[in-house]
């Protein structure tokens, strides 16, 4: 054999074969990182985890962390769902996917048996950030819905520097889907329409029935005594939250301020699991 034949091209099945190697390995490495094997899973530092709000980058102010904290702590108290967020100054070469899902597993977000937590990962310095979820949340929070609220909330505040608002927004937001409340910039005004509609209705109805006095056996006895029965309990409990509905007001989610309450009865994050690579992720 000369010299010249060393350089020969390679042929293509053998170029073929080269390429479907790689690949393999490739979707090898995939697999491995998913079910929680990959080294770089092993070799990732683990920070303590403080609450639901974890500035390691110290970019949030103590009052920011504790209203954002507050707040996060009362939907898990209504909801049963934990969500945290984490910020650090950087993945430190690890993929912001990489990150988010390592420390959602080992810190074990969510409730035992229910899969029922996600997790909002920020990288301060490499402008990167990563949601992920557990299985249980994947039908209300898919991986389409998420870049919605990233792309409408998180990204335009993480570019103005304001961190806390981003977070706020961006929570908020998540709470909305997983109460199947969340509106789309684009469909609120359609929606509210509807609202109003429904609210006339049921006003409509409940006024008959309050007038008739036989809403859930209400009026007057045969002896004259007035038995209030359900019927009026029923018109202004029902007209309460009609007008809630119809004008937005009230309840968890809401853009008015924080709560009272507090974390300090938390204690921390309850075991959970079914993080399989749900969530979606990018730059700013």
């Amino acid at each position: 054999m000369n010299s010249a034949t060393k350089f020969l091209p390679m042929p293509n099945n053998q170029r073929m074969r080269s390429a479907l190697g790689v690949w393999a390995m490739q979707r090898l490495w995939l697999v491995l990182a998913l079910l929680g094997f990959s080294p770089l899973f092993a070799e990732q530092p683990l920070p303590k985890y403080k609450g639901h709000v974890n500035d390691f980058a110290g970019v949030l102010t103590p009052q920011e962390i504790k209203e954002l904290d507050e707040r996060l702590y009362q939907f898990e108290d209504s909801t049963s769902v934990q969500i945290t967020v984490v910020l650090e100054k950087s993945t430190n070469g690890y993929a912001a996917f990489d990150r988010a899902m390592f420390l959602a597993r080992e810190w074990k977000v969510g409730i035992e048996g229910k899969n029922n937590g996600m997790l909002l990962y920020i990288a301060v310095n490499d402008r990167k950030f990563q949601t992920v979820t557990a299985d249980q949340l994947q039908d209300r929070l898919s991986a389409s819905r998420i870049g919605q609220i990233h792309e409408e909330y998180l990204i335009p505040y993480l570019r103005q520097g304001n961190y806390a608002l981003a977070i706020d927004q961006t929570t908020q937001a998540y709470e909305k889907a997983i109460r199947n409340k969340f509106e789309g910039r684009a469909t609120k005004k359609h929606k509210k329409r509807g609202g109003y509609s429904a609210l006339f209705i049921t006003a409509i109805i409940l006024i008959i029935i309050a007038l008739t006095g036989r809403g859930g056996g209400g009026g007057y006895s045969r002896r004259g005594r007035y038995n209030s029965g359900l019927g009026d309990a029923l018109f202004w409990g029902a007209m309460g939250s009609g007008l809630g509905r119809g004008w937005g007001g009230g309840g968890s989610g809401s853009s008015g301020g924080f709560g009272g309450g507090g974390s300090s009865d938390w204690g921390g994050f309850g075991g959970g699991g079914g993080f399989n690579g749900g969530g979606a992720g990018g730059s700013w």
